[in-house]
């Protein structure tokens, strides 16, 4: 079963102004821990995240694959009808609002509810890097990509439901392996005890990090402070945008995540082609991995 990608080919070469030969050279790089039957869809992702950077985009790559071969509880068994996902996107909101007219994706979640004995905190970043892939299946490469956190339902009874663990192997994927760029981050309706959750991923940001992070009260005008980044074409109604309810746009995410579920099948099997590599053969990780490329 072969890995099938949403998004054209040679439109978004031309759109990102990606020469074909880059992805030639980049398979033939010998890079350690890449899969052989890697798509020339996510040569170009990669390519397009670290900013047309060759040598960059080869340390990623690795640093890509190492990570989801030692992080089984995010990556494996990906199965969008697994009963751990199914009861996420029951008690959470999960979806991919329409690409930007400057070219950024946009991801949104929030919970559905308010209990917190219904969010696990392992599945809920699971269910999440899932969306970021979906959306990177249908978007393709772009300039960057915008995550919408909306902290409605949150308690401070969900602080006690985080894994300190996991929070440090979701920013290592997101600081140094995601392949796309991280445009900013919007927090919406921010609780009062935002600084308690801070304090909690702050030594797990990378430097400059922070400056990506806005936050928004609850009694903020989303329409006056998101419209020159995020139009109103792409916000859901309940901020003022001309899209259905976030309610609405997750039943349809659920229903387009279950339609992916040969496509995670697919994935995983790629990612466990090489699971072991040479070590004499390894890119230094720490080697260009602050270069602003991927920043």
């Amino acid at each position: 079963m072969s890995l099938k990608f949403g998004f054209d080919l040679n439109e978004a070469l031309k759109r990102e102004e990606v020469e074909y030969s880059v992805l030639v050279n980049l398979r033939n790089s010998d890079i350690p821990g890449m899969p052989t039957c890697i798509t020339d869809h996510q040569l170009l992702m990669f390519f397009r995240a670290c900013r047309r950077d060759f040598e960059v985009t080869r340390t990623v790559i690795q640093a890509y694959y190492e990570h989801k071969r030692s992080t089984p509880e995010f990556f494996s068994n990906r199965n969008p009808l697994a009963e751990e996902i199914q009861q996420c996107l029951d008690n959470q909101i999960y979806c991919s609002l329409p690409v930007t007219p400057s070219g950024s994706s946009i991801i949104y979640h929030r919970l559905a509810n308010s209990t917190a004995s219904n969010y696990f905190f392992d599945n809920a970043i699971k269910t999440f890097l899932m969306t970021m892939d979906a959306c990177l299946h249908t978007d393709g490469p772009r300039p960057g990509i915008i995550f919408l956190f909306d902290m409605t339902h949150v308690s401070i009874f969900h602080l006690t439901r985080i894994n300190l663990k996991s929070i440090k192997k979701f920013f290592h994927y997101v600081n140094y392996c995601l392949p796309a760029q991280l445009d900013e981050v919007h927090v919406l309706n921010t609780v009062r005890f935002f600084d308690r959750v801070l304090m909690l991923i702050k030594p797990f940001i990378r430097e400059g990090g922070l400056q990506k992070i806005i936050l928004h009260r609850a009694t903020d005008d989303y329409e006056t402070l998101l419209k020159d980044k995020i139009p109103l074409s792409c916000l859901p109604s309940d901020f003022g945008g001309e899209l259905e309810s976030v309610e609405e746009l997750n039943q349809k995410f659920r229903k387009e995540l279950v339609e992916l579920k040969d496509f995670f099948e697919s994935e995983e099997k790629q990612w466990n082609e090489s699971m072991s590599l040479n070590d004499e053969k390894k890119i230094d990780l720490n080697q260009n991995v602050d270069n602003e490329a991927i920043d």
